[in-house]
């Protein structure tokens, strides 16, 4: 009688082949068991990527959106937050410079000129405002900043005003507006921005545009009442106290009636804002719908995985014991 048995050689390649495949199970299983998701995509839906495809797709649109979203979202914010600190300083500056009268003291007139100075410099720094390297009232030079300086601001004008032979608040105010209003004068030596930003798209319906820069009328209107007023700080209308008083109250006129424009344009601004929240509540609820139905698809039953898995483990200790038996055949254990 013959016995047949399997070769030393024979054996270790089988019990080797059973290690491999029990190793590579758990490690599968153990994936599963931490991502909940099934590591053979392709077993899991047969081949028919189809649907799975479209959700990734529209997954990726989404975080897209809402990386723009996100951006113009915090740009809208700083924004809002530079208007308010423009009109918080033009109302404040208005009602003090209204206050100028024919009987003002000089020392009170030259008072709020350097006021009004400081003022415009502190405007202007707002409007000048930037998130990371993009200038936020540039338009769509956002690597610019919005605006010179405030003294080169106040010396174009003081040599507008000088040219213009400006002798009485009515003629300084007058050459302020026309040099605000040249092509020649703010728009080529202080506004260093560009024409508005375009709309962006925040949602596959919805477009949000942060079109307003430096050149905005209400803003301009700011500048110019608060440039008018600075010029008292540089001895314009001197010796003439009465001529000046009568320039820093027609400056705080234009930085009160300049209150309504600006209110308007924060309004403006904080429609952007609630378009930007409701896209971003939206699409939230969207991405959170079709991450669910990719879980649907792609998911595994975590009960059965972590069976298969102490099953697995179970096997694998069994072939680790079978093995090492093996290993330890010698013909005293044969006999």
């Amino acid at each position: 009688m013959h016995i047949l048995s399997l070769g030393d050689m024979s054996q270790s390649l089988i019990l080797n082949r059973h290690s491999v495949r029990l190793k590579a199970a758990m490690q599968t299983l153990s994936t599963e068991a931490t991502t909940g998701m099934a590591a053979d995509q392709t077993a899991r839906l047969h081949g028919n990527f189809s649907s799975i495809a479209g959700i990734e797709s529209s997954l990726t649109l989404i975080e897209a959106y809402q990386n723009v979203g996100a951006e113009t979202q915090v740009m809208a914010d700083m924004m809002q937050k530079s208007l308010k600190s423009v009109q918080d300083q033009s109302s404040a500056m208005g009602l003090v410079l209204m206050t100028a009268t024919s009987g003002a003291l000089p020392s009170q007139v030259d008072a709020m000129g350097r006021q009004a100075a400081q003022a415009l410099d502190s405007v202007m720094a707002a409007l000048n405002t930037s998130l990371g390297d993009r200038a936020l009232f540039s338009g769509q030079q956002t690597a610019s900043t919005a605006l010179a300086s405030s003294d080169l601001l106040l010396s174009s004008l003081e040599t507008a005003v000088t040219v213009a032979g400006a002798n009485s608040a009515s003629e300084v105010e007058a050459a302020v507006t026309a040099w605000f209003g040249s092509p020649t004068g703010f728009a080529a030596l202080i506004y260093h921005g560009g024409p508005p930003l375009g709309p962006v798209s925040v949602s596959s319906d919805q477009t949000a545009q942060l079109d307003i820069t430096a050149t905005d009328p209400a803003l301009m209107q700011v500048l110019k009442g608060f440039a008018t007023a600075a010029l008292l700080s540089r001895g314009v209308l001197t010796p003439s106290n009465v001529a000046r008083a009568d320039l820093a109250h027609r400056a705080g006129l234009q930085l009160v009636t300049a209150q309504v424009p600006l209110t308007h344009l924060a309004a403006k601004l904080g429609t952007t804002q609630a378009i930007l929240q409701d896209a971003t509540a939206r699409i939230g609820a969207e991405k959170n719908v079709l991450q669910t139905a990719r879980l649907t698809l792609l998911s595994v039953d975590p009960y059965e995985t972590a069976t298969n898995l102490q099953e697995t483990q179970s096997q694998l200790q069994r072939l680790y014991a079978i093995t090492a038996r093996a290993a330890r055949f010698s013909l005293v254990d044969f006999l």
